[in-house]
């Protein structure tokens, strides 16, 4: 009856991980190619198409493993985005699957349920499960090797059957026999050895939950004399230690030797370890777009997650709580007391807790067995307690955290839309020139690949300004128009930057967007403006400014066309503030908007704080028309206003905030 009964639960808890499995899947497969590539991940498929001996010699300072399996799922499934990111996708469901064995033998049926819908469940799994980066390829490793370890402590076939959960009083639990002794098995040890050597060349940090794995099985061979573990534990240890320690010694210790050159300390402040531990937790339980505002409900969940451990050790299961335990607190600890501004691995992240989550689902699972080791005293409360922890612990949280990863809209790049915006409006004669050379390899995969481009280097902002602009002009000189790309931090770049000066010299920005992580302007060189007339202008702006004159260079446009007017300002007296210049278009009949361009005089290069009274000062702005414009008359507008506040200056004449400075025709 007892044999019965077990496998009864077993099937069940299989059939639970299997629809598990393909929620898992459901939940990342159905926005996976709905969002773009951003920068980790198009590094990640740029450095998946080096040399294989380029990728293992160290040319990335993370482990080759990864970008080597990337080349092949790029040559089984091809370059889409699909099937870049099929690859996490895969080691995420494997995970699930992994995590709910593991915990089936740990503590039985009903805790590898509810570890297979937690992990299923789970917005950070998810999230990278979406993600073309190495984390669930490096967590499937890493738990593949701890399901290993366990089964060299307590092999398989010599466990024996147990009573399932629920049926067997606390007094047959405490008198039950010792388990039987492991008995060490080849096929084990190389599982073991293969994917302990498969997670650390996948990720670092994946060392944490490996070391514990590595003490428990030393200490388990000493304790119990048992030579045939002793000699199989000093050679799967041994070739580890030979093949990663040489590679990473021989090859990658250069990125080790850099950066704690930078850094006078390897672990953060303590006041930066504190700060990462809510950050962490918080991401880790409700996933990576956490904002903070559910810290101290993850926070209060990972406590009473690790408060499961009671359950194995009052079920007699002393050694699966302290392997659990360590294998939580080495994994989160390796990542504290390195990741941060201050440590020697310069910036933290909650990713870096992803290598917890199987860990911290299994003691979670403990409450599981809790109501097992209580039975003969229990309540409907001790009972029930499981269930209410899987509702509050893997539902509540999976439910907040992919709320947000449903939302389509939400992107963490829009540097395809950038690419597409610049080849569907290219002409014949433009150049491109990309500021941040971070983003070559987003460049290689999005493009644009058909026109003449050049990414300017990091440190050419800072180096000789001189060398800078023959630079730009011999890139330049023969482009009729040359798209600016701000990407990352080049985007918070003073618009006074010298590419932006540069450019601003030859020609008018016609047209300015922003893509989210980077933006995009376009100049037109062929436009000086030296031989249209200026139309004489008398408009005074609370006595600062005066517009003197307009040049316009067209009257009639058509829709996608810029419109690019030269306003003259006067200073009248010396601004103590910098201005804004706005710029709408509106139809002239309603006065209904359809642009708007605002920025600060030549495209920033000229801050009003830095003019003198009497100063004529060229201003060129441009205001794209619509694609979607209709027909007809329309006047383009004109005023200033103070940034943050918005107010405006205003007309001396009539007390209005605004000007007619032309009238143009959009045509058919």
């Amino acid at each position: 009856m007892f044999a019965y009964h077990h496998a009864r639960a077993a099937r069940r808890a299989r059939l639970i991980t299997l629809v598990a499995c393909f929620l898992g899947f459901g939940l990342a497969v159905h926005s996976l190619q709905a969002r773009g590539l951003w920068g980790d991940e198009a590094f990640s498929v740029w450095a998946s198409k080096q040399p294989a001996l380029a990728l293992v010699a160290g040319l990335d300072a993370q482990p080759p493993l990864y970008h080597l399996l990337l080349a092949c799922d790029r040559a089984l499934f091809g370059e889409s985005v699909f099937a870049i990111r099929f690859l996490s996708l895969v080691g995420g469901v494997l995970l699930i699957a992994v995590g709910a064995r593991l915990a089936l033998e740990m503590a039985g049926a009903f805790t590898a349920s509810f570890v297979a819908l937690f992990l299923a469940t789970s917005p950070i799994l998810i999230y990278f499960a979406q993600e073309a980066r190495m984390y669930t390829p490096a967590a499937l490793f890493a738990g593949a090797a701890m399901w290993c370890a366990y089964g060299l402590l307590y092999p398989r076939h010599s466990q024996g059957a147990r009573h399932p959960e629920g049926t067997q009083p606390l007094r047959d639990l405490r008198d039950a026999p010792r388990r039987p002794q492991p008995t060490s098995t080849l096929p084990t040890w190389l599982a073991y050895l293969c994917f302990s050597l498969a997670a650390l060349f996948t990720h670092f940090y994946t060392a944490g939950v490996l070391l514990v794995s590595s003490v428990a099985l030393g200490i388990s061979a000493l304790r119990k004399g048992d030579i045939r573990r002793m000699v199989g534990w000093t050679l799967a240890h041994g070739a580890l230690t030979l093949v990663f320690g040489g590679w990473f010694f021989g090859l990658q210790s250069h990125y080790v030797a850099t950066s704690a050159a930078k850094h006078s300390r390897i672990v953060p402040d303590v006041n930066e370890i504190a700060s990462n531990i809510g950050r962490g937790i918080e991401g880790l339980v409700f996933g990576m777009r956490a904002d903070g505002s559910t810290q101290i409900i993850a926070l209060a969940l990972f406590a009473l997650a690790l408060a499961g451990l009671v359950g194995y050790w009052r079920a007699g299961k002393r050694a699966e709580a302290a392997l659990t335990g360590g294998w939580v607190m080495l994994a989160l600890g390796l990542v504290l007391f390195t990741a941060g501004k201050t440590g020697i691995v310069s910036d933290f992240s909650p990713r870096y807790f992803l290598f917890a989550l199987l860990p911290l689902g299994l003691a979670a699972g403990g409450w599981f067995i809790m109501p097992s080791a209580v039975y003969a005293r229990g309540s409907p409360v001790s009972v029930a307690a499981p269930r209410v922890l899987l509702t509050a612990f893997a539902l509540v949280p999976g439910l907040m955290g992919n709320i947000q990863l449903l939302d389509l809209g939400w992107q963490k790049s829009r540097y395809d839309a950038l690419a597409h915006e610049i080849e569907t409006r290219a002409r014949p004669g433009d150049t491109v020139v990309m500021v941040n050379s971070d983003q070559f390899p987003l460049v290689d995969y999005y493009g644009p690949h058909d026109l003449p481009a050049w990414i300017v280097d990091n440190n050419a902002l800072s180096g000789d300004k001189g060398a800078l602009a023959a630079r730009l002009d011999s890139v330049t000189h023969a482009a009729q128009r040359v798209w600016l790309v701000n990407y990352g931090w080049a985007m918070q770049l003073q618009a006074s930057s010298p590419v932006e000066q540069f450019l601003n010299a030859r020609g008018p920005r016609i047209y300015a967007h922003g893509f989210q992580d980077a933006s995009l302007a376009l100049y037109d060189l062929r436009m000086t403006g030296n031989d249209v007339p200026v139309t004489a202008k008398d408009v005074d702006f609370d006595g600062q400014f005066k517009l003197t004159g307009v040049r316009e260079r067209a009257t009639h446009y058509q829709p996608g066309q810029s419109i690019t007017l030269d306003l003259i300002w006067r200073a009248e007296n010396a601004p103590k503030a910098n201005y804004t210049v706005f710029m709408h278009l509106r139809r002239a009949a309603d006065g209904g908007q359809i642009a708007a361009n605002d920025s600060a005089p030549m495209n920033g290069a000229s801050q009003t704080s830095s003019w003198s009274p009497g100063q004529l000062i060229t201003d060129t702005h441009a205001v794209q028309i619509p694609a979607s414009a209709t027909p007809g008359d329309y006047n383009v507008i004109i005023g200033w206003y103070l940034y943050p506040s918005f107010e405006r200056l205003h007309v001396t004449l009539d007390g209005t905030t605004e000007v007619v400075a032309s009238r143009v025709t959009i045509q058919p």
